[in-house]
């Protein structure tokens, strides 16, 4: 499992600190940097209202479930960034992948 941000490493090592600190648990994933939104974009998942904007190139909040052959099988793009599919979801599309 990896997280895609805009963020540089120096952040998202800073932002992962904080979660533990948080007592939410250590971030057990890799935290990796898409500074020039390469990535974001080749998905479609830029977020056009901070287009213009301080945090430009933000993603709408976005979780890709990839196959071995990297091949999305499956996807939840949400518009607000306060929601997120829950764990079961991402679990249940997870478990398919062994079937």
């Amino acid at each position: 499992m990896f997280a895609i941000s805009v963020d540089s490493p120096a952040e998202s090592t800073e932002f992962a600190d904080k979660i533990a600190a948080d007592g939410k648990g250590k971030v057990a994933y890799q935290m990796l940097s898409d500074l020039g939104h390469q990535v974001i974009d080749a998905y479609g998942i830029r977020d056009p209202d901070y287009n213009g904007q301080k945090f430009e190139g933000i993603p709408k909040p976005t979780v890709f479930v990839l196959d071995k052959t990297g091949h999305v099988t499956w996807s939840k793009v949400e518009l607000n960034y306060k929601e997120r599919p829950s764990n079961q979801d991402i679990r249940t599309a997870v478990d398919a992948l062994a079937k």
